[in-house]
């Protein structure tokens, strides 16, 4: 004879529950956007300073000097990626994956835009009529972490960077990781109403601050516990794309009618100027 336990009604789920991770691109609005672009490479023309001469007599003759022109040069990479799911599969289970399925592509195709803006950021960028010239981010532009985390005088210190570069003051950004958000929530001039939004740090987070406008993110390079964080304002950086992300679901008649969750992102990154872009590194150990 049964016993009571052995008719207990089991309980199913009819959602799945996405893991905790990144949802959607955090940097996307803070980088200058170059749409619908073709080919394999781009280019952005630029144009810099130059400085008026005084007029010495009467009737002088007209200065004719060259502007001061520069160019920068991205490369488009393709990224794809595809799941299926087999009819089996779905009929076997109560929930609908296919839903859950598209929802997690679209994460995925969020983080890979902030890694390839992250990689604008740091990395070498393409200069020259052709792009043949690597400029890396000079060592002016770059904070050391001098055994520290991520402290009021380095943000203070990023700012006056790009103060002294005549940095545009509206749209900068800082991004800083979970660790590094931790270190200034632990700062006196970040807690203090004197410095801060108030309403912010009862969420444990800060919005702007010292002219910056904050995003945490986990995606930043580290290495031997020194994490790279980035000051930087919106004209820094340019992030082409294609076009819009893609992300299908269909069936596959030629593999069994499977459900194929496929998405693919066509973007290209370069860093624009390096004035506008501070690189704050912090020791995470």
């Amino acid at each position: 004879m049964a016993t009571q336990n052995e008719i207990y009604a089991q309980a199913y789920s009819r959602n799945i529950m996405q893991l905790a991770q990144q949802k959607y691109a955090k940097l996307y609005p803070t980088v200058y956007m170059k749409p619908n672009v073709r080919g394999k490479t781009f280019f952005q023309d630029q144009i810099g300073e130059w400085e008026m001469e005084a007029k010495a007599t009467r009737n002088a003759q007209t200065p004719n000097n060259d502007p001061n022109l520069a160019r920068r040069m991205g490369i488009m990479i393709d990224y794809h990626d595809n799941r299926l799911l087999d009819r089996g599969d779905e009929l076997r289970t109560i929930s609908d994956p296919r839903s859950a399925y598209t929802i997690a592509a679209g994460a995925s195709l969020g983080r890979r835009i902030d890694d390839s803006i992250i990689d604008a950021l740091g990395g070498a960028a393409l200069s020259g009529e052709t792009g043949s010239t690597s400029v890396p981010l000079p060592a002016g532009q770059i904070i050391v972490n001098g055994g520290t985390g991520l402290t009021f005088e380095k943000v203070r210190q990023a700012k006056r960077i790009l103060d002294d570069n005549d940095v545009e003051m509206e749209e900068r950004f800082f991004i800083a990781s979970p660790a590094g958000l931790e270190d200034l929530l632990g700062e006196p001039e970040a807690t203090s109403s004197d410095y801060a939004a108030v309403k912010a740090l009862v969420r444990g987070e800060l919005d702007t601050w010292l002219g910056f406008k904050w995003i945490t993110s986990t995606r930043l390079d580290v290495a031997s516990n020194i994490r790279q964080c980035f000051a930087f304002q919106k004209y820094g950086v340019c992030a082409a794309l294609s076009a819009a992300p893609l992300v299908r679901t269909d069936e596959r008649k030629d593999l069994s009618y499977s459900w194929q969750v496929y998405y693919e992102l066509n973007i290209g990154t370069t860093r624009l100027e390096e004035e506008r872009v501070v690189r704050v590194d912090i020791d995470e150990s």
